[in-house]
């Protein structure tokens, strides 16, 4: 008698997910203030622990400056959530840049940078200017029209000043002047004659 042993199926084995970060807040050129939260994942097995650091977003050799550890959570799987509160009251008005870097099993290390944040806690947020809705007008394609004068357009005299004096006007004042005081100055003189006479 002959015994079939049926074959027994392998186990099915899960699928491995390759090592990921993603930080979903904030992002790019975002302006912070006060206390942010930072939200992210980090997946893939064997994950072991994250950093995340900040650093000025100024041109020169990087310096992270520490915010939080990172731990696997802990529970099974290969996804860890993110959520750190980063205060940032605690550092001066200006922008950085934000990185999350996660370690791997085996030494491996991955990391997301999210450039230039805008921390504005004392100083006002910048906001760009959109353009008025429905026009679509390169400002630069604006033909400004100029006028050309024609040989046929005369200026236009202004009116005469009344209160401008002529230089006849003046002499003939100083005449009549000079006439009345030399008058007056006769007259004088012949009632004085007149009188020392009467006595």
């Amino acid at each position: 008698m002959s015994v079939f042993h049926q074959a027994q199926p392998a186990a099915a084995q899960a699928p491995t997910i390759s090592p990921s970060i993603f930080i979903q807040s904030p992002r790019e050129g975002q302006a912070l203030q006060g206390i942010e939260t930072i939200e992210g994942k980090i997946r893939g097995e064997g994950f072991t622990s994250g950093k995340l650091s900040f650093s000025y977003a100024a041109d020169g050799p990087e310096t992270w400056f520490f915010i939080a550890d990172i731990m696997p959570e802990a529970e099974e799987g290969s996804q860890t959530s993110v959520k750190v509160e980063w205060d940032t009251t605690q550092i001066t008005d200006g922008n950085y840049n934000l990185r999350l870097v996660a370690e791997y099993e085996g030494k491996a290390t991955i990391f997301e940078l999210i450039p230039n944040l805008r921390v504005r806690n004392h100083s006002p947020i910048e906001t760009s200017t959109p353009a008025p809705a429905g026009i679509q007008e390169d400002v630069d394609n604006i033909v400004t029209p100029t006028r050309r004068s024609s040989a046929q357009e005369t200026p236009t005299p202004l009116p005469d000043n009344p209160a401008v004096l002529e230089s006849n006007d003046l002499y003939r004042v100083l005449s009549i002047t000079g006439i009345l005081v030399l008058g007056a100055f006769l007259i004088g003189a012949i009632y004085l004659v007149v009188k020392k006479d009467v006595r």
